[in-house]
């Protein structure tokens, strides 16, 4: 696995969520009463089980696979995970077969969409039976319960098939658990299908309002890093001022060019304002200059997709893999032109209009933006208004 620069906030995180593995089934343990041998085994099954889960978390952030909204800090996860572990502790105080696991599936797939989230529920589900004083009938109706619900889940998004999941969850929700109570104790309990109708309820509720609510958060505080790494007081803007003057003009002509770019084709303007201040923030270090950028962007737990455009600096190691990464290296390379050459030369605006064309129609030729999702009407939208477009000068 790739090692990084140490990231204070990511650290943070790691740390609550160790926290949060490994006081679990130290507080459950001793709120049920279990002898010092029964929670000291779950103490260590709890602290595999966390590095586990952070060596995948891990693996996903390096190779760009985080959900919620690509959190580079681990806040989003962080979140869901001590939700889930919260709602776990609540569940194992209640009888057996009766708790509504299946809003721990609600919460942490509705929030990631993904294995981890799959993951962190059956997980979840699982401890709150154990703990219980559950047998295999219990952990196999929490176990059913929850996989139920993750492929429902998507389902559930669809309006025209939300009244037919909603029949399913509830019917789900009442009949493994009265079976599985069933096949245990050979008795039918009224109130286990009294308390899972409740919790049915429950359920249908949290994916209807809580889950989204979870994701729209987690993309709001994407927004919000956006905001916050391109604001005048940000550390890395005015480091890069400080190191050099002409550097700091091209990252603002560059953002600036970037985002006016995105607005024209429909791009995302806030990620391709930051990417195109930032291209070339690996200068701060030195060579080699790609891997130094994207070291400083992970460093400072920029969002995902700022730092992918790093990675695909001048299509070097990576060709550009987002419309937004394109914008960029476009509005870099004619910024750079522009820079470059004598001004004298765009004494009119034949010669100016000539250097625009042929520095874009170069780059296309060259294949650069065949895998960012750049349409052809998109690249002449842009050559067209750089053509027209006069702050360059």
């Amino acid at each position: 696995m790739k090692i990084e620069v140490f990231s204070i906030r990511r650290a943070m995180h790691i740390f609550i969520l160790f926290l949060c593995s490994v006081l679990f089934p130290l507080i459950c343990g001793m709120i049920h009463k279990k002898s010092a041998d029964v929670w000291i085994v779950w103490f260590f099954i709890s602290l595999l089980l966390y590095l586990t889960y952070f060596l995948y978390v891990e693996h996903e952030r390096l190779n760009k696979k985080l959900p919620m909204g690509q959190s580079n800090d681990f806040s989003g996860i962080c979140l869901v995970y001590s939700i889930g572990l919260a709602v776990a502790v609540i569940f194992s105080f209640l009888p057996a077969y009766t708790a509504p696991v299946m809003i721990i599936s609600a919460i942490c797939y509705g929030a990631f969409r993904n294995n981890m989230g799959t993951i962190l529920a059956v997980y979840f589900a699982l401890l709150s039976a154990l703990f219980s004083e559950g047998n295999e009938y219990e952990l196999l109706a929490y176990a059913l319960l929850v996989i139920i619900n993750v492929m429902l889940f998507d389902l559930f998004e669809q309006k025209t098939l939300q009244t037919w999941v909603t029949f399913l969850v509830i019917s789900f929700s009442v009949v493994i658990p009265v079976c599985c109570n069933y096949l245990a104790k050979h008795e039918l309990s009224g109130r286990v299908v009294v308390v899972s109708l409740v919790g049915s309820g429950l359920t249908i509720l949290i994916m209807k309002f809580l889950s989204p609510r979870l994701r729209v958060r987690e993309e709001k505080a994407v927004e919000l890093s956006l905001d916050t790494i391109m604001d005048d007081a940000y550390h890395l803007k005015k480091e890069i001022e400080a190191y050099s003057t002409a550097d700091y003009n091209h990252a603002v002509r560059t953002a600036q060019l970037s985002k006016q770019l995105a607005g024209k084709v429909n791009a995302d303007e806030k990620i391709a304002f930051a990417g195109g201040f930032y291209y070339r923030i690996g200068k701060l270090e030195g060579e080699p200059f790609i891997e130094n950028g994207v070291s400083i962007a992970r460093h400072n737990c920029f969002p995902e997709a700022v730092i992918a455009i790093l990675e695909e600096y001048g299509g070097v190691k990576r060709l550009p893999g987002t419309i937004e990464s394109a914008i960029v290296h476009i509005a870099d390379t004619i910024v750079t032109k522009f820079e470059l050459l004598d001004k004298d030369m765009f004494s009119s605006t034949w010669n100016r209009d000539i250097v625009i064309y042929q520095t874009m129609n170069e780059k296309s030729s060259e294949g650069l933006y065949d895998c960012s999702g750049l349409s052809m009407n998109q690249f002449l939208t842009i050559r067209e208004f750089l053509v027209k477009e006069d702050t360059l000068l």
